[in-house]
């Protein structure tokens, strides 16, 4: 049609962070604090703060946010499991807290690409379950190696192969 144009640049997406993912990563982070914050002061402080990192970072768009927020739960985490935290307990906030990292930067990436209004549960889903399934697969063999290794290990190795899960995923993310 002669001199009608259409304009397509006028729609600009809204880039914010997708819900979906976004939301999984906060009841992930909210779980693993809950898991071991009646054993630890450490793991509420540290929880609570993370909790507000993460969930500014996935407001703004912020990695860096989202990243700082998980360490600090994963800090406040290891100063818990110096004092004390019952295995099952630490593997679940550990795995918890690596499960909302990696889903509050997957919400943040989902949402540069293709924006917040994007029907996009076919690709979060899928992700968030992989990674479900990874932690749990890790979790399992560092209890496993737990108790079958030698008594009297400190929970704080347990944190060591979990830590050790987590630059696994960190470097599967490059």
């Amino acid at each position: 049609m002669v001199g009608v144009t259409a304009d397509i640049d006028a729609v600009d997406p809204d880039h914010r962070p997708a819900v979906l993912t976004g939301g999984l990563s906060i009841v992930a982070l909210l779980l693993g604090v809950v898991s071991s914050a009646l054993y630890s002061p450490f793991v509420l402080a540290g929880g609570t703060a993370a909790l507000l990192a993460v969930g500014a970072g996935l407001w703004t768009g912020s990695r860096r946010a989202v990243t700082i927020g998980c360490g600090v739960a994963l800090a406040g985490l290891l100063a818990g499991g110096i004092q004390g935290i019952p295995p099952i307990s630490m593997l679940a906030s550990v795995t918890a807290t690596v499960l909302a990292w990696d889903a509050g930067h997957h919400a943040i990436g989902i949402g540069d690409q293709l924006g917040r209004e994007a029907a996009t549960a076919r690709a979060e889903l899928p992700h968030v379950g992989g990674t479900v399934l990874v932690g749990l697969v890790a979790a399992v063999g560092s209890y496993v190696v737990f108790i079958a290794g030698p008594s009297g290990q400190p929970v704080a190795a347990v944190i060591a192969m979990l830590f050790g899960a987590l630059l696994l995923l960190a470097a599967l993310q490059r």
